[in-house]
């Protein structure tokens, strides 16, 4: 999948909040990679410990621990890191999926310095706890804040497009074939045929931009459109249900309820209210 940034909306609305918060804030692509921009980057004291050798290694690992775990739940997630502050990892979502994240934090919660983590004395551990003191404190109530703050940018980030995600060539195929063909069976070797491609390409093609197997995406996109048929149309569960390729009326009413959170009937009544 590819991913275009809007960099000056980003750089502003970045640029903000850690004005505003005084909060580092970045923002990472899916293979987690910092996506950064001016004005909001490490603290000294982060910026610090990273620059040591023995450090390093653990700062890049925190991070990817926390991102993966955010990936997993696909909810805001949190945890102390090596050097004693708090950082918070909140998923970028678009079309259902986790396309990318926003990490806050570097957040100092406790007034003692981490002393476990810097052992022997010297130079190096004065200046350290010396830039760890000047860091300001911050209580739980700033800490929501902060948290509802940063879960609200998310959501205007993906509201205005400043992450914009695009298929590939070949994603865009599949998934413009599955959609013109739900009401059939659509087997793997057809999209092989369709995109020139071999099986294990369709496989690669789909992971990489759906992030899930081929018989998820035409599940997925079954069911979406069946949501706008039971919004839009007065065709009752079982035509919907064969309109776009279930052959059992039962089985699309489970597997609804599991994608969707409630019936067939009941999310029609939704949208009719």
């Amino acid at each position: 999948m590819l991913t275009k940034y809007d960099t000056e909306k980003l750089e502003r609305a970045m640029y903000d909040f850690n004005r505003a918060t005084g909060v580092s804030i970045t923002l990472f692509d899916l293979d987690k990679n910092p996506v950064t921009f001016g004005g909001v980057g490490s603290c000294q004291y982060c910026a610090s410990i990273s620059g040591l050798k023995e450090h390093k290694q653990f700062c890049a690992k925190s991070n990817s621990e926390l991102l993966d775990k955010c990936r997993k739940s696909r909810q805001l997630t949190k945890h102390i890191c090596r050097a004693g502050l708090l950082d918070i990892a909140i998923p970028l979502i678009h079309a259902g999926e986790v396309v990318g994240y926003l990490m806050i934090g570097q957040i100092k919660q406790s007034p003692s310095f981490p002393e476990k983590l810097f052992v022997g004395g010297g130079e190096v551990y004065d200046l350290l706890r010396q830039q760890y003191e000047l860091l300001p404190l911050f209580d739980e109530e700033k800490i929501d804040s902060i948290i509802n703050i940063g879960t609200m940018l998310t959501k205007y980030i993906m509201l205005e497009n400043m992450v914009h995600h695009q298929p590939s060539r070949i994603s865009a195929v599949i998934e413009s074939y599955v959609d013109e063909h739900l009401g059939e069976h659509i087997s793997i070797d057809s999209l092989a045929r369709k995109t020139h491609t071999s099986v294990s390409g369709i496989y690669k093609a789909i992971r990489q931009s759906f992030e899930c197997t081929p018989g998820e995406f035409i599940c997925k996109r079954r069911i979406k459109k069946a949501c706008a048929l039971l919004a839009d149309s007065e065709l009752s569960i079982s035509e919907i249900s064969y309109a776009v390729g279930f052959t059992d009326a039962a089985h699309f009413s489970k597997k609804f309820k599991t994608v969707c959170g409630v019936s067939p009937l009941k999310y029609r009544k939704n949208a009719d209210n």
